[in-house]
């Protein structure tokens, strides 16, 4: 998924201010909308005992931190001397392929400490299910749902 999406209701209006250009109204409802492609690519993360926005992966080429805002689980493991810290990304919504799919409660992500002061998050992904396959053209991963079966 490129991008995710979470009523303004659920999130502190201290995070809001952050994010007050990507609010969108959907259904008569008001909902923030984080996507890859925006600067800077941040999600709403609960991690720490708080929610909190923290970057979304890395697309510098130069940094120690793996490339993207996506790792396996595998991946996750042969980070080496990172100590992840696994976390959640609520979401209402996903994003996959100009289509917006229903999420129950989140997406698991993994903390990685900070290299300039700040940790970043990576959406944790897996394999694909067939159905998932179907619902999202083909796409060969998809993300650790929460408590959700796709």
């Amino acid at each position: 998924m490129t991008g995710f999406a979470l009523t303004t209701a659920e999130l502190p209006a201290a995070l809001l201010d952050g994010v007050a250009a990507r609010v969108h109204r959907r259904g008569g409802a008001d909902e923030v909308q984080f996507h890859w492609w925006q600067e800077p690519a941040v999600l709403p993360v609960r991690w720490d005992g708080a929610l909190r926005l923290l970057r979304w992966g890395c697309k510098d080429r130069r940094s120690r931190l793996p490339l993207g805002g996506w790792l396996t689980e595998e991946a996750v493991e042969a980070v080496a001397g990172a100590r992840p810290e696994l976390a959640l990304v609520p979401a209402n919504l996903g994003h996959i392929n100009g289509r917006w799919l229903l999420i129950d409660v989140g997406v698991r992500g993994v903390v990685l400490p900070a290299v300039r002061g700040e940790p970043v998050v990576y959406v944790l992904v897996r394999p694909s299910t067939n159905y998932y396959r179907n619902l999202s053209g083909q796409e060969p991963m998809m993300p650790v749902f929460e408590n959700q079966v796709v």
